[in-house]
């Protein structure tokens, strides 16, 4: 995996995560993501922020069932 690096050389703390998913899954993690809270501001807007919703999982902050 790989660390994020902004325009200044420092490391973002967030490392990329790819991943082999349906063509369809990252437009439905994005909405999921953006109706419980997670969202950043992009050139259209508000997004769904994916990432942020699977760190939200992971520390045990969303519960899946």
């Amino acid at each position: 995996m790989i660390m994020t690096i902004k325009n200044d050389g420092t490391a973002t703390g967030r490392r990329v995560f790819a991943v082999r998913v349906a063509v369809e899954t990252p437009e439905k993690l994005a909405k999921l993501a953006f109706e419980r809270g997670f969202y950043y501001l992009g050139a259209d807007g508000k997004q769904g922020a994916a990432g942020q919703l699977m760190d939200a999982i992971a520390n045990g902050e969303v519960k899946l069932s």
